[in-house]
């Protein structure tokens, strides 16, 4: 018998050492490192043209040796960050991928940051849709998205039950940050993925508006207006007396920007990183300095323009008081040889040198209404919207115009007296613009998006209802 159990021994011993092996192989194999999740995942169909790519591990990775084994096809320019655990890795590209094409990935190698190797290797891909344009509908207006291509249908980017006030997209096409209105009449700041989905709250306002979000142009700092409650026109309660406040992103703290005890609004800032707003009680627009000095270009219209690429000019619409003008209440007329508007005033678009305050008439001598400038990304041109004035020439909406940046070249490009064109948005290969345009003369008529290229070819709608839109990245 105990020859018997003795020769067991061996073969015991070499099962639990195969066992052992095997355990050890299991363990080894569980803690390597594997790529949990892709985004945007395999197959995925109709992208966004600036897209963030994002891999997610199962444990925190060695940067270096995941990055090396990373290729992309189109190899596009674009910037890798790390999460700060380690295990999220983030590709954000500089330039967009090319619209309706095929994005090819793959990963071949990498180690984690215990030195165990990646084995797997992996390769996926996307397509990418076509360019859509982001813009405010329905009742409560929220945000909605349709693609360029022909007969496409808006879907809806936010579901907030009492709507969205206004929005604002991130400069690298990360994000977007919107007002959401509440119950009380105030609004809360939150987010939302460049392609929709859950919202986030980035600021909550209890008590208060926080409306016209404006992003600086490096993405860290968000300029908002920010309203309390005040008496309503109407005897109810509402929201004003605005103020103009920076949050930081990366801390969550939000500061005044400007005099406290003055009124502003329209937040937005120069290409050059500097914050600018609406000082009601000055009447002007503030700049201010990156050395803590301020600027005020006046402006009595209050209304929005647009600042050059370079940072150094302003252009706005500003009223020009007829002189000998005569109020009527039927055609126009001509009072020593001066055309009269039924208001006795029109705007012609300034050009103000930032650092001088010295202001050109970009308009000419001509009695029109010039409005919602905005320049191209190049900075060559300027859209704006143009209503002549005159008896003969008067129709009742503006029309879309380009001018060359010093004023030159001005030419109409749409021609529908009845429309009034605005809120115009220049895409950034400076070929097409995006606007809203409404029906002057039928005011139950839906306002509408619509397309055109900055020859004034192509003019189609692109929506119905809608408006405020911008390109979304």
């Amino acid at each position: 018998m105990r020859r018997r159990s003795a020769s067991r021994w061996p073969g015991l011993l070499a099962l639990a050492g195969l066992g052992l092996a095997a355990g050890l192989a299991l363990m080894a194999a569980l803690s390597l490192p594997h790529l949990a999740t892709v985004s945007p995942a395999d197959g995925a169909l109709a992208v966004s043209t600036r897209a963030r790519l994002s891999l997610v591990f199962d444990q925190p990775m060695e940067a270096a040796s995941v990055a090396a084994g990373l290729s992309l096809d189109p190899a596009l320019p674009g910037d890798l960050a790390w999460d700060a655990a380690g295990t999220t890795l983030t590709f954000t590209p500089r330039q967009s991928w090319p619209p309706g094409g095929q994005v090819r990935l793959s990963l071949a190698g990498g180690r984690s940051r215990l030195g165990l190797p990646l084995l797997e290797r992996r390769t996926w891909s996307f397509t990418v849709g076509l360019e859509r344009v982001a813009f405010l509908t329905g009742a409560p207006a929220n945000l909605a998205a349709v693609s360029i291509a022909e007969d496409a249908q808006p879907g809806f980017l936010t579901v907030e039950p009492y709507g969205v006030a206004d929005y604002a997209i991130r400069p690298d096409g990360g994000q977007i940050v919107y007002a959401a209105r509440r119950a009380d009449g105030g609004a809360d700041l939150r987010a939302i993925p460049i392609d929709g989905g859950d919202p986030a709250e980035v600021l909550a306002c209890p008590g208060a508006a926080c409306l016209a979000p404006a992003f600086s142009p490096d993405g860290t700092r968000l300029a908002y207006e920010r309203q309390t409650p005040a008496p309503a026109a109407d005897g109810g309660a509402g929201f004003g007396d605005p103020r103009i406040y920076v949050l930081t992103l990366a801390t969550g703290q939000a500061a005044l920007a400007g005099d406290p005890a003055s009124q502003a609004r329209s937040p937005a800032w120069t290409p050059d990183g500097r914050l600018s707003y609406y000082d009601a009680g000055r009447q002007a627009v503030a700049v201010l300095g990156a050395a803590g000095g301020v600027t005020y270009i006046p402006s009595s219209s209050g209304e929005p323009g647009t600042f050059s690429p370079d940072g150094r000019y302003y252009v706005f619409p500003e009223i020009v008081l007829l002189e000998n003008a005569i109020t009527l209440t039927g055609t126009l007329a001509v009072t020593e040889n001066v055309p009269v508007s039924v208001a006795g005033f029109y705007s012609h678009l300034l050009r103000a040198e930032i650092a001088t305050n010295a202001a050109q008439d970009l308009s000419g001598p001509g009695v029109v209404e010039d409005a919602s400038p905005v320049y191209s990304v190049a900075g060559d041109w300027l859209a704006f919207g143009r209503k002549p004035l005159v008896d003969q020439a008067w129709q009742p909406g503006r029309q879309l115009w380009l001018m060359r940046a010093d004023g030159s070249e001005a030419r109409q490009l749409t021609e529908t007296p009845e429309y009034n064109h605005s809120a115009f948005a220049w895409h950034p290969d400076g070929r097409r613009l995006v606007l809203m345009r409404f029906n002057a003369i039928d005011p139950n008529a839906a306002p509408e998006i619509w397309l055109i290229n900055s020859d004034g070819t192509g003019a189609r709608r692109l929506a119905a209802g809608g408006y405020s839109p911008e390109w979304l990245p």
